[in-house]
């Protein structure tokens, strides 16, 4: 297992144009670097995650946070690069970091312990949920009738809030009753 300790910095990003993007979150301890890949989907989960453990059992819960280094440039090629086939997330009440654990699909076939493992402090944990919410909202705007991504030429197909009416397609002119 890798295990890079209470980080200096963590974050999150998306990487590509919207309906195309990958998601990670980077993490970095001194000279190394990680690089933890997901959906986006897992990604915005992983905040809400971060969010219950604090909001559950830390005892600074609603305390103001110091602020927290940025990550600053970021590797091509970090010392770790795992897309997330497993992810365990756990809190230490003492310390108050919330401690996550991955796997990678080859680790998870061998039945191996995780992987990888690090540690984030409540600020960092903060600043981190922030970060996913941002890279998360960047995508393709909402169907504002049924919130699903509209496709990238601004329609949205089969909404079940348009009630099978759109607004491009025109009625036939009414027939004369003469």
């Amino acid at each position: 297992m890798i295990d890079f300790g209470l980080v200096d910095a963590v974050d999150a990003e998306a990487i590509g144009p919207p309906g195309q993007r990958t998601f990670r979150l980077r993490a970095n301890k001194d000279e190394n670097y990680a690089a933890l890949w997901f959906e986006k989907e897992q990604l915005s989960l992983l905040g809400r995650e971060f969010s219950k453990l604090l909001a559950e059992r830390s005892k600074q819960r609603g305390r103001p946070t110091e602020a927290v280094p940025e990550m600053g440039p970021f590797p091509a090629t970090p010392q770790i690069d795992l897309q997330v086939a497993r992810l365990g997330l756990d809190f230490d009440e003492e310390r108050e970091h919330i401690v996550l654990l991955a796997d990678d699909a080859a680790a998870l076939q061998q039945g191996d312990s995780p992987s990888f493992r690090m540690e984030i402090n409540r600020a960092q944990a903060i600043s981190a949920m922030a970060s996913i919410d941002d890279a998360v909202a960047g995508g393709r705007p909402l169907c504002p009738l049924c919130n699903r991504v509209l496709e990238t030429d601004g329609s949205c197909i089969a909404c079940p809030g348009s009630n099978g009416h759109s607004k491009e397609l025109e009625l036939p002119p009414a027939a004369d009753d003469e």
